[in-house]
């Protein structure tokens, strides 16, 4: 039997539907938490006109000492530390301190990135705020809050390059906010942690809330697989280390919200968080999901939700508000495993408020397809300008001309691409037994965006892009630094993260690659190249996409350098 350990009601409006709302809670988690063991505790609240209308705790804080999950157990909320980032920055922007249109280095003169046909001043701070700036996606080095500290980022990203030109690319860096979190304290002159226990935690009244330095009370142990593991503390305070419960948490959504509707609040004004929670990026060609400044967007013409999800090793935490509405949805759990529920309880009062998950997603840049599957006749000059390889996440698309007519083959998977226009694509699926098969749901669209060659996927109005085309390789410079590099220095702390080795070398298609061998995974990554001896990871979030690869040689050795990490070659 599975029992309930606590439970808090609003004094509020107790309609039937209301009623129904909380028994539905319950029960959702009652039965999920049945039915996977290896989701030992969550907590989670609803709030609806600033009240929590619903509270809860189930599971276990300890398992072994069954210290039962409540609403005042304290668990790390993950990336979701990234909006009070933002929303930091934007308290100093709304004090005249600063301005988020300026770029970074005006205000971080340390910040000397290298680049390369990218001018440093186009890094403004709102590229920042918005995922876009090309800063990448993490630095691994020394990565533990015993090992370094938020602001040893800014050096880091120093010896690396800008992966894509500013405004160009949605690419998600906890680099990036701890660099800002790095801003907070120059402009502000205090230290982040303080900076937000002063002007976010204290006006709020989230007494429990703070950092792993803090050693705050009631906090949960952490689980994966239902078992107990040592809690992997962030030196990235400032993308991913704060930690509360549903109680604290609650408050910081109502005032959000409270703020929006033009309500007094003590820790921001109106027009700032009306500009948080609008649409940023919008003329990002190459982006994934609609974002404000520190959130992600459900949008559409009758209603908006801002989102964020979070996690810091194994807990994971969910936040969604719906503003204009004054509804929100809370969830914290300390298990790896318990994501997935938490994303599926707030996602399911989407449709109530007139959103579903599709919202989530940008417009497409290849703008409309044909619904018809009439093809036209391209020349073969014409069809010759797409042949190539396509880099992805792992491994690439080959595009190649057999007669008149281009074949794509990604892995396993051929396809002949018939024209429907002069870059719009109907492929034709071809089986091992020669067979033809047309995919009249799906388009294949070549795009030109900043000088750089994509191939993009449509199915319906959704569009994946599935590949920039990599230039071919001179093997008489990388040819010498092909071969296994073995890991050695500082060691990520958990799961598959740890990493053993890597191998460079040129696949038969001349393409530069990386085999990334870790504990628990072998990944083959295209590596597309910035200068002799700088490449960057390709696939945009999405694995180990977007990050720095160096070559160096030290005491005689050949050194790769892959996120902070690094690899030397034996002898």
């Amino acid at each position: 039997m599975f029992f309930i350990f606590s439970k808090t009601e609003a004094q509020t409006d107790s309609s039937f539907s209301i009623r129904k709302l909380v028994q539905s809670s319950d029960e959702f988690f009652n039965k999920n938490l049945l039915q996977n063991k290896n989701i030992v505790g969550i907590s989670a609240a609803i709030i609806v006109n600033d009240s929590v209308i619903w509270s809860n705790g189930f599971g276990y804080a300890d398992k072994l000492n069954k210290v039962p999950m409540t609403t005042n157990t304290v668990v790390n909320m993950g990336s979701i530390t990234k909006t009070f980032t933002s929303l930091s920055v934007m308290q100093l922007q709304q004090k005249g301190s600063l301005n988020i249109n300026d770029p970074l280095n005006s205000y971080l003169t340390d910040f000397r990135p290298k680049t390369k046909n990218i001018d440093i001043k186009d890094i403004t701070i709102r590229s920042v705020l918005t995922h876009t700036s090309g800063i990448q996606p993490d630095i691994w080095k020394n990565s533990d809050l015993r090992s370094g500290k938020y602001t040893d980022v800014l050096d880091y990203i120093n010896n690396t390059y800008i992966t894509y030109p500013p405004g160009m690319v949605g690419l998600y860096s906890n680099a990036g906010y701890n660099i800002l979190g790095t801003l907070v304290k120059a402009v502000s002159k205090q230290d982040y942690a303080d900076y937000v226990h002063q002007n976010i935690f204290a006006p709020l009244g989230m007494s429990r809330s703070g950092f792993a330095m803090d050693s705050l009370p009631y906090r949960s142990k952490i689980y994966l697989g239902g078992n107990e593991v040592e809690e992997y503390e962030l030196r990235d305070i400032a993308s991913g280390g704060i930690y509360t419960n549903i109680n604290d948490f609650s408050k910081y959504a109502i005032e959000l919200m409270k703020a929006y509707n033009e309500e007094s609040s003590s820790i921001i004004d109106s027009p700032t968080i009306r500009e948080m929670f609008s649409l940023q990026n919008q003329n990002v060609p190459i982006e994934s999901n609609k974002k404000g400044l520190g959130w992600f967007m459900f949008k559409n013409d009758s209603n908006f939700a801002v989102y964020h999800a979070g996690s810091a090793g194994f807990a994971q935490a969910k936040l969604l508000l719906i503003p204009k509405s004054k509804f929100a949805v809370i969830v914290m759990t300390n298990s790896a495993e318990g994501g997935a529920i938490a994303e599926e309880f707030c996602f399911s009062f989407l449709n109530k408020y007139q959103l579903s998950i599709s919202d989530l997603f940008p417009a497409p840049i290849t703008g409309k397809i044909h619904s018809s599957s009439t093809p036209i006749r391209l020349s073969r000059h014409s069809l010759k300008r797409y042949l190539g390889n396509y880099a992805q996440d792992e491994g690439y698309i080959k595009v190649i001309l057999e007669k008149d007519r281009l074949r794509l083959i990604d892995g396993e998977r051929q396809y002949f691409l018939t024209p429907l226009s002069r870059d719009e694509f109907l492929p034709v699926e071809i089986f091992p037994n020669d067979s033809l098969v047309e995919r009249s749901n799906k388009r294949f669209v070549f795009k030109k965006v900043n000088n750089e060659n994509f191939l993009f996927q449509r199915i319906g109005d959704r569009e994946y892009e599935s590949g920039l085309k990599l230039k071919n390789v001179d093997r008489s410079v990388w040819e010498n630094k092909t071969g296994k590099y073995r890991h050695f220095g500082y060691q990520m702390l958990i799961g598959d993260t740890k990493f053993k080795e890597v191998e460079i070398y040129i696949s038969e298609d001349n393409v530069l690659m990386m085999k990334l061998t870790t504990f628990g995974s072998i990944r083959h990554i295209p590596l597309r190249i910035i200068t002799h001896d700088h490449t960057v990871t390709c696939g945009i979030n999405a694995g180990f996409g977007g990050f720095n690869v160096s070559f160096s040689e030290k005491d005689d050795q050949k050194v790769v350098d892959f996120a902070g990490l690094t690899f030397r070659k034996d002898r």
